[in-house]
């Protein structure tokens, strides 16, 4: 059984960045459904819906940032295949919560759920992602602790899971890099931001009965396009970006 969960763990953690694509395929059943009225823009209106999604993707990405811009080399990476942490991570905002990007993940999503407006639609995908990084979660515990030994045992007790303590925090060892927050984020905000474009550009076109696109869409579009397309150069045609991490 043991072995199962751990392979099952394993395999969650290989395509943990493709699997939450099924819940935008959802989506489109929902928007289909219910394209013209949400139920968060009958309680808060579309202006204040509009900021509520922003406001949880900007975060989410934002407590990325914090991750990225200062770990470790070869620790929080997007290794795929096997665990890898050379250090073991835990100060900055590892020192007030040990799984800060899946937490990132989640807030960055629940804009997106927002978006999307129906209320069953926002418990599932809590519920998804939960069955999505327990055993993943669990898995990379159990990787560190056979590592770290002591020093991840101590660092366990007192720092908690998913929900960050910002009593315990403690300045990084490592200075923050923009650019290096930059080569490693834009694709996942690329993603994010492409998830709502593709929301609104559904709920206009079965609102509409047609494919369509509006002027606002459009250039949004254009706009995750050039910085998409833009950092994908700088990142491989350039030396803009830094070599290792």
């Amino acid at each position: 059984m043991r072995k199962l969960f751990e392979n099952s763990g394993n395999q969650l953690f290989k395509y943990r960045g493709q699997i939450p694509i099924v819940l935008v395929l959802i989506a489109i059943i929902v928007i289909y459904r219910y394209p013209n009225v949400t139920v968060f823009t009958l309680f808060f209106g579309k202006k204040t819906t509009i900021f509520i999604t922003v406001l949880f993707v900007f975060f989410g990405h934002l407590m990325r940032a914090l991750v990225v811009g200062t770990r470790g080399m070869h620790t929080s990476g997007k290794n795929r295949d096997q665990q890898v942490a050379h250090q073991l991570n835990n100060t900055g905002i590892y020192s007030m919560v040990r799984h800060p990007l899946y937490l990132g993940n989640l807030i960055i999503w629940l804009g997106v759920f927002v978006w999307v407006g129906n209320f069953w639609f926002l418990l599932m995908g809590i519920v998804f992602f939960v069955l999505l990084y327990f055993p993943i979660i669990q898995i990379e515990n159990d990787f560190l602790a056979d590592k770290f030994g002591e020093k991840y045992h101590e660092w366990s007790i007192k720092t908690p899971l998913f929900l960050p303590n910002p009593l315990l925090y403690k300045r990084s060892t490592n200075p923050f890099s923009f650019k290096m927050v930059w080569k490693n984020e834009y694709p996942g905000i690329v993603s994010s931001l492409s998830s709502l474009w593709f929301i609104s550009f559904m709920r206009l076109m079965f609102s509409e009965q047609k494919v369509t696109i509006s002027t606002p869409l459009l250039v949004f579009a254009l706009s995750i396009a050039l910085f998409g397309f833009g950092s994908r150069y700088l990142k491989h045609k350039t030396h803009f970006f830094p070599k290792l991490g």
